[in-house]
């Protein structure tokens, strides 16, 4: 993340990668929202051979799942988006669209508009 000049942060012993990142945990616990887990991982495609050489698998890692008011969210904090994101979005929805929202934001704003709050 350094590349993209996120500064990383700590709160309640957790490493966060940016700033963004760490005000969305602080938001979530502020306001008695459920953290279910930190750093979800999602796996898009799986391994495989080619030519006898592995393919390593393709994963995204979102920042957050939460329930808000008896649903889940995935919650991604993107300040900048990164050109690679935009496939991993792709294929996340094909995969995981149908039964999980995705929510990207870049701001507690932007998070409460997409949340209805």
């Amino acid at each position: 993340m350094e590349k993209y000049r996120a500064k990383k942060t700590e709160i309640d012993w957790i490493k966060f990668s940016s700033l963004l990142e760490w005000r969305f945990y602080k938001y979530f616990r502020d306001n008695s929202i459920k953290i279910i887990e930190l750093q979800p991982h999602y796996e898009l495609q799986s391994w495989f051979r080619y030519q006898g050489k592995a393919i390593r698998k393709i994963e995204y890692v979102a920042d957050f799942k939460i329930e808000y008011e008896g649903d889940i969210f995935i919650i991604d904090a993107k300040g900048m988006s990164v050109p690679v994101f935009a496939l991993k979005y792709k294929l996340w929805l094909r995969k995981y669209g149908d039964e999980n929202t995705l929510i990207i934001a870049k701001s507690i704003k932007d998070l409460e508009k997409q949340l209805k709050m």
